[in-house]
């Protein structure tokens, strides 16, 4: 253990520990001892300290440490915790210690929580009940939060009507600024903390514009709101897709998004937070179809559930290889003629997997950031293929270099030159256009990669080699 790990140990020991206040450049060694300390005081039945120290702590950082604890010992700590303190945490957590949290909260405890969170976190929260919970919880709750919250289940949860929250302003063109700031000042105080702008909307509720609320301070107090407001301001419609909308926020520097129907009326907000957690959302789905698991894995304890998230993924890779051995089988004749082209085959086919692997992964990448589109792929696909013959000659020299070297056969060492520069041109090929052909028929692009590429570009692989070697060196061949 080092020094520093054990200063900051005695840090917390002695409640020297600032409110709320961890070093960001050393986060993850403070959470893990936060996380001892945690452990400690559970197992010591102290639980005013574990109370006191849980309280210290904001809710994303405490969120963090619990993250490593059993669901177990994670309720512990959030039953200790007062309803507001715990709503946002609740926000934070993962969803198996949420669940087992809830089996120990009746109904109205739930529903005094959900009242405190943010509408769209608490539209989250509700539909992470089963159906019959869902609909007890939302009786129990006040009106306005239960008419919040029930509008924003209506909507498909990953569209911008899923991510939105109700929690926004607006005042009319024709009310003053003095008359702005009253409505704003009748807000509660979590309520102003995320409030950015003042959206201004018509008699019939439509977005008309918006007034930062920079210009509200230093404005005159009569002076009317359509001198202040920005017009026609961006925003994004309730169907729209959740990565979409986040491209979008990206794209214009966006701090908060108004989301319309499709009469253009305002119906809610999307603020910087929830983007930030599409993208991870999103970056998240990517690289589990990149590396051919499941979302689900992600964060899970037990190494039977992460088993039986694989498992699939890696039968149907096994599957997709039968192909491979049926092109060896088929030219079982040419290889036991010549049985030194055995020796090359893993050196082609992990040559293969790895610059198929590659060309997806910057593909997948770039259609993710809009940095690719489909209607410019002619010129990607022109660069790739040009990389590609670089790569292949200079691969395929290599390859014959060496296999001369090992073999001193220069028939051979001219199948495999042959062999490693069609691979690899196949395989950039592959690598790159099937990502964006399934992009174009809207399909996620991220799961053409892994197994289904890399099972590809063996069997192709194998059936370039072999037939070139039967053909090329007049080997006979079965069947």
């Amino acid at each position: 253990m080092t020094e520093d790990f054990e200063k900051m140990r005695d840090a917390i020991d002695s409640e020297k520990l600032d409110e709320r206040v961890l070093d960001p450049g050393n986060l993850d060694a403070e959470h893990h001892a936060l996380e001892l300390k945690f452990r400690q005081y559970l197992n010591a039945g102290d639980t005013e300290r574990v109370r006191e120290l849980a309280l210290d702590l904001s809710p994303g950082d405490l969120s963090e440490v619990l993250r490593p604890l059993s669901v177990e010992q994670t309720t512990r700590i959030l039953k200790l915790l007062p309803a507001d303190e715990l709503a946002e945490v609740l926000a934070e957590i993962d969803n198996r210690s949420l669940s087992v949290l809830f089996e120990l909260l009746d109904v109205a405890e739930i529903a005094d929580l959900i009242e405190e969170m943010p509408s769209d976190d608490g539209a989250d929260v509700i539909a992470e009940l089963d159906q019959e919970q869902a609909a007890e919880v939302l009786a129990a709750m006040e009106e306005e939060e239960r008419s919040e919250v029930a509008e924003l289940l209506q909507y498909a949860p990953e569209t911008a009507g899923g991510l939105m929250g109700k929690e926004y302003t607006t005042c009319t063109e024709d009310q003053t600024a003095a008359e702005a700031v009253t409505t704003l000042r009748g807000l509660e105080e979590g309520d102003l903390e995320e409030t950015h702008f003042v959206y201004v909307v018509d008699s019939r509720g439509r977005l008309t514009g918006r007034v930062p609320l920079y210009r509200l301070v230093i404005s005159g107090s009569d002076q009317p709101v359509r001198e202040l407001m920005e017009a026609d301001p961006l925003y994004v419609e309730v169907d729209l897709d959740q990565e979409e909308v986040a491209g979008f926020a990206r794209m214009h520097d966006l701090i908060s998004v108004p989301v319309v129907d499709h009469q253009m009326r305002l119906v809610g907000r999307i603020t910087a937070d929830d983007v930030l957690d599409v993208m991870e959302e999103e970056a998240t789905e990517d690289i589990s179809h990149l590396a051919g698991v499941s979302v689900a894995e992600f964060g899970e304890h037990s190494s039977f559930r992460v088993a039986r998230s694989r498992l699939p993924w890696l039968f149907g890779a096994l599957l997709g290889q039968l192909g491979a051995v049926a092109v060896l089988n088929h030219f079982e004749a040419s290889l036991e003629a010549r049985v030194t082209l055995v020796i090359y085959i893993p050196m082609i086919m992990a040559m293969a997997g790895n610059i198929g692997i590659q060309n997806s992964s910057v593909v997948v990448r770039g259609l993710a950031t809009g940095e690719i589109d489909f209607f410019h792929l002619g010129r990607h696909l022109l660069r790739e293929l040009g990389t590609a013959c670089m790569v292949g000659i200079s691969i395929a020299l290599a390859m014959a270099a060496l296999s001369l070297a090992f073999s001193g056969d220069p028939s051979i060492s001219l199948v495999l030159g042959l062999t490693m520069l069609l691979v690899v041109l196949f395989a950039a090929l592959a690598g790159a256009g099937i990502p964006l052909m399934l992009h174009r028929f809207g399909v996620d692009p991220a799961v053409a990669t892994g197994p289904f590429i890399t099972t590809a570009n063996d069997v192709v692989s194998m059936l370039i080699y072999v037939g070139l070697a039967t053909r090329m060196l007049n080997l006979g061949a079965d069947g």
